[in-house]
């Protein structure tokens, strides 16, 4: 008598799903990190970067002010939103009002051993708080992920958050 894990069989391109966030605060009790934790699935396995993916189209195309523009450079994006007058917003970056504040993450690559490539798991992210002159209480976060086929996953998003600040 034998058995046999069953085979999980998903779409090529990457899903993902909001599943949680806690802070870590400071000293003072103030919050100082979010860590923001969702799940994905990808029926390739092609999830992640290596330090080697620097050449097109992974390569660091890099602005003015010095940001990366390439979105396949980073492969984890995540939108920052203010909550004013019951909505949530865009915020212009402060240091470039051409741009709205935005996080951009490379993880490494997960890609599984063996024949059947198909994955799923946890993803955790750290973001900083958004210290800067009236800077909104209540903000939300929608992210994607790019895989290595430069597909992009669909938008998940939290529920709204509120930061402790001074």
């Amino acid at each position: 008598m034998f058995a046999c894990k069953k085979k999980e069989i998903y779409p090529e391109t990457p899903s993902i799903e909001y599943k949680s966030y806690r802070f870590l605060s400071d000293q003072s009790g103030l919050d100082s990190l979010l860590i923001l934790q969702f799940s994905f699935k990808d029926g390739d396995g092609d999830l992640g970067l290596s330090q080697a993916d620097t050449l097109a189209p992974f390569n660091p195309v890099i602005d003015s002010t010095g940001k990366s523009i390439n979105p396949y450079y980073n492969n984890i994006h995540i939108e920052y939103r203010e909550k004013y007058l019951g909505v949530f917003n865009f915020v212009t970056n402060p240091f470039n009002v051409f741009d709205t504040l935005t996080y951009a993450y490379r993880f490494e690559s997960i890609t599984p051993d063996g024949r059947h490539k198909a994955i799923r798991g946890d993803v955790e992210v750290s973001i900083g708080p958004s210290y800067y002159p009236n800077a909104k209480d209540t903000t939300i976060y929608r992210f994607y992920i790019y895989d290595r086929a430069l597909h992009k996953s669909n938008i998940a998003e939290t529920p709204p958050i509120v930061w402790i600040r001074r």
